[in-house]
């Protein structure tokens, strides 16, 4: 049975030694107050720990607040941030109240920090160092309890070390050090997490459970996953709504001919094929992409269909 620490969401779900020492160093990071840097690919899961890392702590009753500093302007983001006083700008016409004190109380994560502007990096630092701050165009001083986590799919070592992220920030946010490894780093986790998300989003659309077929899963287990856990996520509800067999095939992936061909590549190597299985397996996989037209697959594979049919018959390929 894999270890789970806690309840945590489905995409937590690990075998993964590694993972299992991830979650358990969170549950105990959890009762502390301590800044957390959790770093990771685009989406393997950094805002779900995060989320994990709150609802474990002594916080858990207070708010739960999330900044994404990605993908918006530097005066948005600062407004979000700290709040503004009436007449702050053109257009603020009432009092808003920023992230910092909505999260007063609880916990705030800081999403893709690293895409933070110099000018916040300098006022994120008194935050982080005093919890204190005013709000646009405002007087008050206002202090706030907060948990801060943070989060950063750039290096921010590297970042800080070319001195595009600041160096004091960067040792005040990376008290506590947590990297996500990508899917593809544990490979053992893909179709325990493929089975999990199969199951939950057939519940969720009322459909039946289908089985994962032996092909679909090969091509599951060596996809790359460049969107890690999000991405086998989205793929495998893509599947689950559009599959219209008694099983869901290769072909029910919404996976482009090029990843499935490399896929097979990459299966040959990792289980060391011989050259006549892997023929045996790309013969395959062409005969579905040309959805059993005999004709089709002989021109893609570059052989007359007299050669095909003798190919089938040497390594039972119907």
């Amino acid at each position: 049975m894999p270890a789970i620490v806690g309840n945590t969401a489905l995409a937590l779900l690990h075998s993964d030694p590694e993972m299992r020492r991830i979650l358990e160093l969170a549950a105990r990071v959890a009762a502390s107050d301590a800044n957390v840097l959790i770093t990771g690919e685009s989406g393997s899961g950094k805002s779900l720990l995060a989320s994990t890392i709150h609802r474990r702590s002594p916080r858990v009753s207070g708010p739960f607040v999330t900044v994404s500093c990605a993908n918006i302007s530097e005066e948005m983001l600062e407004s979000d941030l700290f709040g503004h006083e009436k007449g702050a700008f053109t257009g603020a016409e009432l009092q808003r109240i920023g992230r910092f004190e909505q999260a007063h109380g609880g916990t705030l994560f800081l999403d893709e920090v690293s895409e933070l502007t110099p000018r916040l990096q300098g006022k994120l630092l008194r935050v982080v160092q005093e919890r204190t701050f005013e709000r646009l165009s405002g007087e008050e001083t206002i202090r706030v309890d907060i948990r801060l986590l943070a989060s950063s799919s750039a290096d921010l070592e590297e970042a800080a070390r070319h001195e595009r992220f600041r160096k004091d920030l960067y040792y005040r946010l990376n008290v506590i050090a947590i990297r996500i490894p990508s899917l593809r780093e544990r490979p053992d986790d893909i179709l325990l997490l493929a089975e999990a998300f199969l199951a939950e989003a057939a519940a969720r659309h009322g459909k039946r459970a289908l089985p994962l077929r032996r092909e679909t899963r090969e091509l599951l287990r060596y996809h790359p996953w460049p969107g890690n856990v999000r991405e086998l996520k989205n793929v495998i509800e893509s599947a689950v709504i559009s599959a219209a067999g008694e099983d869901i095939g290769p072909g029910d992936l919404p996976l482009s001919p090029t990843e499935r061909t490399g896929a097979v590549l990459r299966a040959a190597t990792s289980e060391m094929m011989t050259l006549d299985q892997l023929e045996a397996s790309y013969i395959r996989e062409v005969l579905r992409l040309a959805r059993g037209n005999k004709t089709e697959a002989a021109k893609i594979l570059g052989i007359n269909r007299k050669t095909l049919l003798e190919k089938r018959k040497r390594y039972g390929i119907p």
